[in-house]
C-alpha cells in the first residue's frame, strides 16, 4: 500500500480529527467493516440499504479509525469528520497523485475498456512501475480504493473510468486528471439509463471534457460517434483502425484456437503481434493500449513485445476442456457488439458450435431490436442456439428453427447436459444480471458428457 499518515488525511481533505493519533501510518482504506485492520481508515459511505455509521462500533473494536459525517453522534473511538467521506475519499487520491507527480491514463467506452486497461497496464509496467484499477473498480468510490493500495514507488496509474449517469466521468477525470485518454467505442449499453446514443457519447465524451491541458486522446476513428468527439476535440487525437488515416492502423487479425495473429502498420512497416488472447476484436483493443504506450514514451515494437507475454488468463475470454467439449466463458458482460465478437470466436473453432446466449441488459426501449438481430446472427454463426431469460425469446425467435429458450439457469443447465456431446464447442455469453457464473459453476460440477 501508498504509504500514507493520518496527518496527510487531514491536511488532503480538511477533516477534523477526534481522537487519532495523527502520526500513525494508515494500514489500508477499506468501505467493508469486516476487513478492517488496526490502523485502517474505513470510509463510512451511504448506502441504499444500510449507512457505513452502523459499522463504526465494528471499526473501533477491529482497531479502525472511521471516516464519518459532521452529523455523526457516536461515541467511542477515534473519528475523523467531514461533510462527505465519499468526496473526502476522493480528494485524497487527487491529492496524492498531484503531491507524488503520478500520471494518469484514462480509458472509457461501452466495450472493451476492461481489456484495453490490462493491456496499457502490461505495456506500461514493462518500462514503470504502474498501477490500475482493480476489477470492476472503476467509479468514484473504486478508484481511490484501488489506487491507495498501489506500491509507493508508482509513477503512472492506469484507471478505467465507468458510468451509469451524465456526470459520472467528468468526475473520474478531477479525481484523476488523465495526461492520456481513450475512448475504445460508443454502443448501445446505457441506452436503459441515458435514453438515446447522443446522450451516451456526451457521457462518454467527458473524459475529453475533463483532460487538462496538455493532454493526448487515443481514439477509435473506425466507430463514427467517437470520430465525432475527436474532430472537435480541443486536444490533439491519436487515431487507430483500418483506414488509412490512422496513427495505428489494423491491417489484419486470424484468430486460432489459442491466441489471435494482428498485424499492424504504424507508418514504419508491418508489424506483427502473437497475441494471446482470443478474437478479431483484440485487435482494436491491443491498437489503443499501443498507441497509448506510445503517448507515454514506450516505441510500438516494444509495446507488441510487452503484449505477446500477457497471461492469457487475464482475458474475459477463458477456454475450458472437459469431457471432449470446449467451452468458451466469456459471461463477464455482454451488449450487442460484445455478442458478436463472442460469436466471431466461436465460429473460429472446429465443431458442432452452440452459442447459449443470455438477455442483454439496460438496452431501454431498443432492446426488442437489437436482441433479434444478435438472434439473426447466433443463427447463421452457430448449429444451435439456446436463449437464456425472458428478453432472449427475440432472439430465439429469429434464429431460427435449431434454437430453443429456458426460462432459467436451472433449464438452461439441464438443456446443457441433454445436449452437449463430445467434440461440441459451447459459448457462453450473457449480462452479469443474468448470472451466467451460476451456469458455468454447474457446467464445469457435471464434468461434460461422459
Amino acid at each position: 500500500m501508498m504509504t500514507m499518515r493520518f496527518q496527510d488525511v487531514v491536511r488532503w481533505t480538511g477533516a477534523t480529527s477526534q481522537g487519532v493519533d495523527l502520526t500513525s501510518p494508515v494500514t489500508s482504506i477499506t468501505i467493508d467493516s469486516r476487513s478492517v485492520k488496526p490502523n485502517s481508515l474505513f470510509v463510512a459511505l451511504a448506502g441504499t440499504r444500510q449507512h457505513g455509521h452502523d459499522f463504526v462500533a465494528e471499526v473501533w473494536r477491529r482497531g479502525g479509525i472511521a471516516l464519518v459525517e459532521n452529523s455523526y453522534t457516536g461515541k467511542g473511538g477515534p473519528l475523523l469528520r467531514s461533510q462527505s467521506p465519499l468526496d473526502a475519499l476522493d480528494q485524497m487520491m487527487r491529492n496524492a497523485i498531484d503531491t507524488r507527480g503520478i500520471k494518469v491514463v484514462g480509458v472509457t467506452g461501452s466495450v472493451g475498456k476492461t481489456s484495453v486497461k490490462e493491456l496499457t497496464r502490461q505495456i506500461l509496467a514493462s518500462q514503470f512501475v504502474t498501477g490500475y484499477s482493480h476489477g470492476n473498480y472503476n467509479t468514484a468510490i473504486g478508484l481511490p480504493l484501488s489506487f491507495f493500495e498501489e506500491p509507493e514507488e508508482m509513477t503512472w496509474f492506469v484507471a478505467e473510468m465507468a458510468m451509469r449517469q451524465p456526470g459520472e466521468i467528468y468526475r473520474l477525470t478531477q479525481i484523476a486528471p488523465p495526461r492520456v485518454a481513450a475512448i475504445t467505442n460508443i454502443g448501445s449499453s446505457h441506452l436503459e439509463q441515458l435514453g438515446s446514443m447522443e446522450r451516451i457519447q456526451a457521457a462518454k465524451g467527458e473524459i475529453l471534457d475533463g483532460m487538462p491541458q496538455g493532454g493526448v486522446a487515443v481514439l477509435n476513428r473506425d466507430d463514427p460517434l467517437v470520430r465525432e468527439l475527436g474532430e472537435r476535440s480541443r486536444h490533439p487525437v491519436r487515431w487507430y483502425g483500418t483506414g488509412p488515416d490512422v496513427d495505428l492502423r489494423i491491417i489484419d487479425s486470424v484468430v486460432g484456437t489459442t491466441g489471435t495473429l494482428i498485424e499492424f502498420s504504424d507508418g514504419t512497416g508491418a508489424k506483427s503481434l502473437n497475441f494471446p488472447w482470443l478474437g478479431r476484436h483484440q485487435a482494436y483493443n491491443a491498437a489503443c493500449a499501443l498507441l497509448i504506450g506510445e503517448q507515454v514514451g514506450i516505441p510500438v515494437d516494444q509495446g507488441i513485445a510487452a503484449l505477446s507475454q500477457i497471461d492469457p488468463v487475464r482475458s474475459r475470454i477463458v477456454i475450458h476442456r472437459m469431457g471432449g467439449v470446449t467451452l468458451i466463458e466469456d459471461a463477464y458482460n455482454a451488449s450487442p457488439s460484445s455478442m458478436r465478437a463472442g460469436l466471431d470466436v466461436l465460429s473460429s473453432f472446429s465443431g458442432r458450435k452452440i452459442a447459449v446466449l443470455g438477455d442483454m441488459l439496460e438496452l431501454g426501449t431498443a432492446e426488442l431490436s437489437l436482441h433479434q438481430e444478435v438472434g439473426l446472427l447466433a443463427g447463421k454463426m452457430a448449429d444451435l442456439v439456446l436463449g437464456v431469460g425472458p428478453r432472449s425469446r427475440a432472439l430465439v425467435s429469429a434464429a431460427g428453427s435449431h434454437a430453443a429458450h429456458k426460462n432459467t439457469i436451472q433449464e438452461a443447465f439441464e438443456w446443457v447436459a441433454e445436449t452437449l456431446v463430445p467434440g461440441d464447442v459451447v459459448l457462453l455469453k450473457a449480462s452479469r444480471g443474468m448470472h451466467f457464473e451460476d451456469l458455468i459453476a454447474q457446467i464445469k460440477a457435471w464434468g461434460g458428457p461422459r
